[in-house]
């Protein structure tokens, strides 16, 4: 028998390691990888306020106060920023006169004129000369003016061209979301079947519209498929302070945690939990092992516990 008290110890370990993971897995908190006022901090400096709002919104409302912190205080000093009718105006103006944007007024300037037509005229001659003159034209800007002209007289894609050709400018997309970008918009043009570019558009709307541009500029980079986007348009519209946090710190597939079932008590997301170095560094791993694999280890190690200590009584 004490030779086997080793064997016994192993396996115990493991049916506790299996079953503490079970558990976590099954009513685990999110984990946010990085605490949403330091990171508002840092946007504060860059003046992304909208998305300091978000932060410190959710802060208060899923984290126990931190004493370095103020969320109430980062809302306050971003809220009269945003007031600040010279800062916006200014910085709308030079997206408007540019057609490029490193920060939500001058976006929302790009966007203005995009949404006129005027946007649309501009980047096929400029963009059109670049091609003409060294080859190095932006088909997709190109792509999207030409669709943007065709579809004026179509509200409900009328804002689409602009919106991504804003966000392609800023690089805001993911490397496959780029190459999704590219082969619906070619599709759409040699078929001249519209329906999955005025769906992706479509998605496209209701996040800048649920978001603002700035704080839709940050979330899109973490899209990497169709069914990313849809999933955060979907949550958007229902909970636009943890959709933001969320993707933002985490990625568009923790989206899934947030639910409806706490809406009356004003929480959508159960419970949050800022992630410890050791959950950082094997957090992605274990995540990775599906449940009914850690419930089989789990019974073959009872089952195996159970067969040494019966054996070692007879």
């Amino acid at each position: 028998m004490l030779t086997r008290i080793p064997l016994l110890i192993l396996l115990l370990t493991i049916i506790i390691g299996a079953g503490s993971l079970m558990i976590e897995r099954i009513d685990t908190p999110v984990l946010l990888s990085d605490n949403p006022l330091q990171l508002a901090m840092e946007l504060m400096n860059e003046g992304r306020m909208q998305e300091v709002i978000y932060l410190a919104r959710f802060s208060r409302q899923y984290l126990p106060p931190d004493p370095q912190y103020s969320a109430l205080q980062f809302e306050r000093e971003a809220n009269t920023s945003l007031d600040s009718n010279i800062y916006l105006l200014e910085r709308f103006l030079a997206g408007a006169l540019t057609g490029e944007a490193t920060n939500t007024p001058e976006l929302a300037g790009t966007m203005t004129l995009d949404m006129l037509v005027i946007g649309d005229i501009r980047d096929l001659l400029v963009q059109g000369y670049k091609e003409f003159d060294n080859g190095q034209g932006d088909e997709v800007i190109m792509g999207l003016s030409a669709t943007g002209l065709l579809l004026t007289l179509v509200p409900e894609l009328s804002w689409a061209p602009a919106l991504f050709k804003t966000f392609w400018r800023g690089r805001r997309f993911s490397i496959p979301f780029q190459k999704l970008i590219r082969k619906t918009l070619s599709d759409a043009r040699k078929t001249g079947d519209y329906r999955s570019l005025r769906k992706m558009m479509s998605h496209f709307r209701e996040i800048v519209d649920s978001l603002g541009t700035g704080p839709a500029m940050t979330v899109i980079k973490r899209v990497d498929s169709a069914e990313d986007l849809a999933l955060l348009a979907s949550r958007v519209k229902i909970a636009p302070v943890e959709a933001y946090t969320l993707t933002s710190i985490n990625s568009a597939k923790s989206l899934e945690n947030i639910t409806t079932t706490g809406a009356k008590k004003g929480k959508l997301i159960k419970r949050v939990k800022l992630a410890t170095r050791q959950q950082k560094l094997f957090g992605k791993a274990v995540g990775l092992i599906p449940v009914s694999w850690l419930a089989g280890v789990f019974g073959l190690s009872l089952l195996l516990a159970f067969y040494v200590i019966t054996k070692g009584r007879k």
